[in-house]
């Protein structure tokens, strides 16, 4: 950093228009909470460090794989060979980048009974997930809190980001009351994901993010934008207090269902069978069949007697074998290879769809 001025390593930030040395302090002292570092996480860390912002704290329940290198731009090969924790990995990248930024990685299953205590004292919640429950569970800490929250996904060569601004304009459930039904998004594994993508949806939320933490704001920031690379696409939508749903469950009623617990998956471990159930918040009928489709690529899946079952080929368990998939048509799933919750939520998550 340059000695006359401490932030000379920003200078080409703030010298831009709307930005300045005040706003640069404004982004020293704040502190951003990263829910997921997977593809969209690290494009997001990577941008808030480098832009000044002085905490973060990162939460990521998963390891570093090889398949994560060809998106996911803060981690390394030795990483994935390492099978290195990402919030760890990440948090490690971080003060590589700039050793002045205060960051902690958390390795944890991000939940409704420990999402108050990672929210502490952070300025802006960041959206880094592959799953629509925790989404729900950060809209309602993020009305709870007031803390804005950063909507961000992609999938395949979409994507789509916007801001909730708690008070100010519609939440995520105005938008879109309920989460899709389980086994009907797409998943980054069953659909894949094209890297520019992210790069597109992240370089969008985090311009809307620093801009929220520096105080320098745009006409267009309350703005939804979705686009596909594939055909050349972007679409805006403008997202102002007309958007918000007069009797909206979580920002009128006031009732946060995802926080409370009450909409939250369980999980059972499965005593003596090595295997976990997991129980989706809202269970529906899931096609078995064109899930068995979309999963060939992944295993050998049968459908019989109103149940998918198969094993997850690259997919290793901790004792060197292969996690077992059984899923019944109303959603319910029972994961074979290890007893840990997060590990039975993680599988799921990523071949169905939570």
């Amino acid at each position: 950093m340059d000695p006359p001025n401490e932030f000379g390593r920003f200078h080409r930030q703030i010298i831009l228009p709307g930005f300045s040395q005040q706003a640069q302090q404004r982004l020293r002292d704040s502190h951003a909470l990263v829910v997921g570092c997977g593809a969209l996480g690290c494009a997001s860390v990577d941008a808030l460090v480098r832009a000044g912002v002085g905490r973060l704290t990162i939460v990521d329940r998963d390891t570093v794989e090889p398949t994560n290198l060809q998106r996911q731009s803060l981690f390394t090969d030795d990483d994935a060979r390492r099978g290195v924790p990402k919030a760890q990995a990440a948090a490690q990248r971080v003060r590589a980048i700039d050793p002045t930024t205060v960051v902690r990685g958390w390795v944890d299953d991000f939940r409704s009974d420990n999402a108050i205590s990672y929210s502490e004292g952070a300025n802006i919640i960041i959206d880094g997930l592959d799953n629509f429950e925790t989404r729900y569970l950060l809209n309602d800490l993020a009305l709870t809190r007031e803390i804005p929250y950063v909507y961000c996904g992609a999938v395949g060569f979409e994507g789509m980001t916007f801001s909730i601004l708690p008070g100010d304009g519609p939440c995520l459930r105005c938008l879109f009351p309920e989460p899709p039904a389980v086994g009907v998004a797409p998943t980054c594994d069953r659909a894949g994901v094209f890297g520019p993508a992210v790069a597109v949806a992240a370089g969008f939320a985090m311009s809307r993010a620093i801009g929220i933490l520096a105080g320098v704001t745009h006409a267009h920031d309350r703005d939804l934008i979705s686009f596909d690379l594939a055909r050349g696409a972007m679409r805006t939508t403008a997202l102002d207090a007309a958007a918000r749903v007069s009797d909206c469950v979580a920002c009128v009623q006031r009732k946060f269902e995802f926080l409370d617990g009450s909409r939250a998956s369980q999980t059972t471990t499965l005593c003596g069978r090595n295997a976990v159930q997991v129980r989706p918040a809202s269970p529906g009928t899931v096609d078995l069949n064109e899930l068995a489709t979309r999963l060939a690529v992944h295993g050998t899946f049968t459908v019989e007697s109103g149940r998918l079952r198969g094993e997850l080929r690259g997919e290793p368990t901790r004792e060197g074998g292969c996690y077992e998939l059984t899923l019944f048509e109303d959603g319910r799933a029972i994961v074979r290879g290890s007893t840990e919750p997060s590990d039975a939520r993680r599988i799921y998550t990523k071949y169905v769809g939570l």
